[in-house]
């Protein structure tokens, strides 16, 4: 679990992250598209960062669980869900983009190439 935490803190030392038609400002924990700018909340920005860094690639639930809540369970799962929900709202301003469910394993974000 700690070897999760610190590809995290490396992860959140970037400064900018841009994915699609979005720019993620980690600092302010911003989401921007097209001049409009949408607040995260930390454990947002954390899962947002996570999928951004990973575009096109599996990632699996139990992994993001753990490198996010720090502990794997039915509870931080479901907290987990309802996160995802809310990003895949805020990433529907660009139709290129959607966070994908891959039944058993975990989550894909399917992103264009930059």
């Amino acid at each position: 679990m700690e070897n999760e935490n610190k590809i995290l803190d490396k992860l959140l030392k970037v400064p900018i992250y841009t994915v699609g038609a979005f720019t993620i400002d980690v600092q302010k924990r911003l989401l921007t598209i097209k001049g409009d700018s949408k607040k995260l909340t930390n454990k947002e920005l954390h899962l947002l960062i996570m999928l951004s860094a990973n575009t096109n690639v599996l990632l699996e639930r139990k992994y993001l669980l753990e490198s996010i809540w720090e502990e794997n369970n039915y509870f931080n799962g479901r907290s987990m869900d309802v996160y995802l929900c809310k990003l895949r709202k805020l990433l529907s301003a660009d139709p290129r983009l959607n966070i994908v469910n891959i039944h058993g394993k975990g989550y894909k974000l399917i992103a264009p190439a930059n």
